[in-house]
């Protein structure tokens, strides 16, 4: 049984605040992506503050990345029931409060269980946010609404080690959560004001429980898994448990999911062909993205001697060029509705990984330079077109399962990425004979490692040009509900 809710009388409101609810959304964007990657900067200073080794605190990062990708599907099913702005208010709430919490922490222990509650929040936040997005803005807007988000992800991945580098310098490490507090209480207060949407939403609470057990074993697994993978290029009985987990409750999730009458997910919205293949393109997008974002540093540190902030800074390129590309990109799919924007970005992702290979050769910077700014740019022609494409293959009233499912794709795709980044500096280190940490591998082995990485990063975008492809391909008008 549904009900429809109405806003007040005042025409349409998210049509006439969409900017700042836009403003809103990129903001909670922003503050989830930043304060991952401040939090990734500080774990040194963790593990001295409390006097533990780093196996117990980096905890405080895999508790925090595993609650919040396996609850992302679980809250789009949800926002159904509670609507998408109750939900998205909650989940700014709830991440401001355990931000709180997380500063004024006295113990490893309990910053952990504070940092799952702030997973919690960031997941409600990031299962709806596009879904928010394309329920604000008219579809002929919507590309360029979706270029800001892909444009903040990569500002906020960017300058959290710079951010973080500077408040753990100035500060300490708990202002690294309480920086997050007047943030999320402007735009708690914000939300309140401007966050008023038309929804259509169920009014009866049946939850799919045992399917969210399982995805959530699923997915914990995976995740898991995916974590020892990045750490040890070789399989461990620890690794094949996780595997055995993964298989077993990923095949009773999908069977108690065609069984349901309420599934979490929604399987048949993965015959709709665009939307399957726009999902496979993000996922490789984000792969390659990882592939960069970890590798890069450890060269830059490496080979040219830089220190934490001066990487920071030298990777601003990246953000900065794709902050101006993809609005346009995002406007320009507005207008032309053309696939070949996804493909063409991928392209040019691809150039950018493969002149990096043969350019971190070189003793000049300003080759480097180019090439990631080629990288960025190819990012930002990619991201808005394919969003839309994801949000736009299901009729309107399926954005949540959309979006939710687009943010868990990330979450995947950039896992994997620093799987793969990980198992190839450490297999191609090995190789040249280099044992021991990697941050004191040999300058020389370094550029080999590297420039082998970025290959792989290029042809793996080279594949996602056919994904994007075969959005062209078999693109077919999308059938609202009767």
């Amino acid at each position: 049984m549904e009900k429809q809710v109405h806003v007040p009388a005042a025409g349409l409101p998210e049509y006439k605040h969409r900017y700042i609810i836009l403003l809103i959304v990129l903001s909670g964007i922003f503050m989830g992506v930043l304060d991952t990657n401040v939090v990734n900067v500080a774990m040194p200073w963790l593990t001295t503050s409390f006097g533990v080794d780093l196996k117990t605190s980096e905890w405080v990062i895999t508790s925090y990345l595993i609650v919040n990708t396996s609850l992302l599907l679980i809250f789009g099913r949800i926002s159904e029931i509670t609507g998408k702005a109750k939900l998205f208010l909650a989940g700014i709430s709830l991440f401001t409060i355990s931000s709180l919490a997380c500063g004024l922490s006295t113990g490893i222990n309990e910053l952990i269980f504070f940092r799952i509650i702030q997973g919690i929040g960031s997941s409600v936040v990031f299962s709806i946010n596009t879904a928010i997005l394309i329920q604000t803005f008219p579809r002929n807007e919507r590309g360029r609404a979706l270029g800001f988000v892909g444009t903040t992800v990569a500002i906020g991945s960017i300058a959290g080690p710079i951010l973080g580098g500077f408040i753990l310098k100035w500060a300490g490490w708990p202002y690294i959560f309480f920086i997050n507090v007047p943030i999320g209480i402007v735009l708690v207060l914000g939300a309140l004001k401007y966050l008023k949407i038309m929804e259509i939403r169920k009014s009866e609470f049946d939850m799919d429980w045992v399917g969210a057990a399982t995805l959530v074993s699923s997915v914990v697994s995976l995740m898991l898994l995916l974590n020892s993978l990045a750490d040890c290029e070789q399989f461990t009985m620890e690794m094949y448990a996780y595997l055995g987990i993964f298989l077993l409750s990923l095949a009773a999730f999908v069977y108690t999911e065609l069984k349901h009458r309420n599934p979490i997910v929604d399987l048949s919205v993965f015959g709709v062909k665009n939307f399957t293949f726009a999902n496979l393109s993000t996922m490789i997008n984000f792969i390659a993205f990882a592939i960069f974002a970890l590798t890069m540093p450890f060269f830059l540190e490496i080979v040219f001697d830089y220190k934490p902030d001066q990487v920071g800074t030298f990777l601003l390129i990246l953000p900065a060029v794709m902050a101006i590309v993809s609005p346009i990109s995002g406007w320009l799919y507005d207008k032309l509705q053309s696939t070949y924007h996804s493909s063409f970005g991928m392209l040019v992702m691809a150039a950018g990984l493969f002149g990096l290979s043969f350019a971190i050769r070189s003793p000049d910077v300003v080759p480097i330079l180019a090439c990631i700014a080629i990288f960025g740019f190819g990012s930002g022609l990619f991201t808005s077109p394919n969003n839309t494409e994801v949000m736009s293959a299901l009729p309107i009233q399926k954005s949540t399962i959309a979006s939710s499912t687009l943010a868990t794709v990330r979450n995947f795709g950039n896992s994997i990425g620093v799987s793969i980044a990980s198992i190839m500096l450490y297999m191609q280190l090995r190789a040249c004979g280099f044992s021991g940490q990697l941050i004191n591998a040999v300058p020389s082995d370094m550029i080999q490692a590297a420039g082998s990485v970025f290959m792989v990063g290029g042809a793996l975008c080279i594949v996602g040009i056919f994904t994007s492809l075969m959005l062209r391909w078999n693109r077919t008008p999308v059938k609202a509900p009767k």
